[in-house]
């Protein structure tokens, strides 16, 4: 995989180096162009081409003019910059064209192989030594390599989904500590919580593959997951034509201010990854939440 990102990366380089007699010279890294894309690639349909099928600026870039303006003169905060307006991160935009797929390292919350054996080598990225997973560890003991509360932050963002740094902000009201106390032992469940009690990713969700801890301890008892490569699944629901004319003012006037093309829609969760309890029929929320009428 590294060095197939590294030919990439010397490919980029060497094209910017051919083209700089001809055009503005590119950055570094920068995308090849005049070449016409492989079967490997699916360009949409809003990506233009030049003339003859290749990868011209106008396929990236939305900006007029952009392959007659100096580098250090183009406008790289433009929503109109990249096609399709600002993205959250360059991949984003990637693989509107590349298979996202083949770009992908591997699951390590994947933890068991084929026979039910431990990946040992999978425990080591977030413990420093592979623990036995019939003993009943306190947190304390888990051997970690990072704080618990910033052990995930080590491959995933801090708000990868809606409400994830809401949850992190301050210490849970004794109020909520009785409830998820309540819960927890009513529901043979484990909630962890930083020293702050604060609640942390792992408080929803747990890092290990299902069967990994025994489901009838606390700590293993989670959601089932068929299929973990896959992780969270969502399909298309009729309900998207309300939510989407109900958002259709707010996320106007939000992408006119921060010059970005932001859309949303609405779909149902057909699977979830990696939940304590399911989040979807509300039975996750009310370990903490009590929603009164």
């Amino acid at each position: 995989m590294l060095l197939r990102i590294a030919g990439y990366i010397l490919l980029l380089f060497l094209a910017t180096l051919v083209q700089a007699d001809e055009k503005p010279e590119l950055p570094p890294f920068h995308h090849i162009v005049g070449v016409k894309p492989s079967k490997a690639i699916d360009v949409p349909e809003k990506f233009k081409l030049g003339e003859e099928g290749e990868l011209i600026c106008a396929t990236c870039h939305g900006l007029k003019d952009i392959d007659k303006t100096p580098v250090e003169d183009v406008d790289r905060s433009s929503a109109d910059f990249l096609v399709g307006g600002s993205y959250r991160r360059i991949t984003g935009f990637c693989y509107r064209c590349h298979d996202e797929e083949k770009t992908q390292r591997d699951n390590i919350h994947v933890m068991l192989d084929e026979q039910g054996e431990i990946k040992k080598k999978n425990c080591t990225f977030c413990h420093e030594e592979v623990l036995d997973r019939d003993k009943d560890l306190k947190i304390s003991e888990v051997k970690l390599r990072l704080p618990i509360e910033q052990v995930c932050y080590g491959c995933h963002l801090k708000d990868p989904h809606f409400n994830a740094v809401e949850h992190q902000v301050e210490p849970a009201q004794q109020e909520m500590l009785d409830r998820i106390k309540k819960h927890s032992e009513e529901l043979n469940i484990l909630i962890p919580l930083s020293d702050k009690q604060e609640v942390m990713c792992v408080s929803c969700h747990t890092p290990h593959q299902y069967g990994v801890i025994d489901p009838e301890k606390p700590a293993g008892k989670q959601v089932k997951i068929e299929d973990l490569d896959k992780g969270i699944e969502y399909q298309e629901h009729p309900w998207d034509k309300v939510f989407s004319a109900d958002k259709a003012v707010r996320l106007q006037e939000f992408n006119e201010q921060h010059k970005m093309q932001v859309q949303f829609s609405y779909q149902r969760i057909t699977q979830e990854a990696l939940l304590r309890l399911p989040a979807k029929d509300g039975q996750l929320c009310l370990v903490c939440h009590d929603f009164k009428d």
